[in-house]
């Protein structure tokens, strides 16, 4: 008999094995979104459109068990955040310090889909 945590336990495992099979796509999107966004950096729609895929990123990756997505997700919502703002004053940036977080967060999505075919491990 399958106990109540054991059927929490495989569900939450195959949620994050979805979570982790969609995870090119949903980097995919943040990263056209920011392109677009950086090419009209003023288009505020564009802004909340990128934030809301960043942020959705953000607690997804800690919910399905991957804190890296989490952070790198965290780290990128900080700094378009902070170019935002440097816009707003005057102060508009190379894009450079975004770009190195949308790295990230492609790196740790690739990670992340590593450990999910190999969990032990092994390759």
């Amino acid at each position: 008999m399958t106990t109540p945590d054991e059927i929490v336990a495989m569900e939450l495992a195959r949620l994050s094995a979805a979570f982790v099979s969609q995870l090119p796509e949903q980097v995919q999107a943040v990263e056209d979104e920011m392109t677009a966004w950086l090419d009209a950096p003023r288009d505020a729609e564009r802004f909340e459109i990128l934030s809301h895929r960043v942020h959705q990123l953000k607690g997804s990756g800690s919910t399905f068990g991957h804190p890296g997505i989490s952070a790198a997700a965290r780290a990128l919502e900080e700094r378009i955040s902070a170019y935002r703002r440097g816009m707003d004053s005057g102060e508009l940036r190379a894009p450079a310090d975004v770009e190195s977080a949308m790295a990230q967060l492609q790196n740790e999505a690739r990670r992340a889909r590593t450990q999910a075919s190999d969990p032990e491990g092994n390759s």
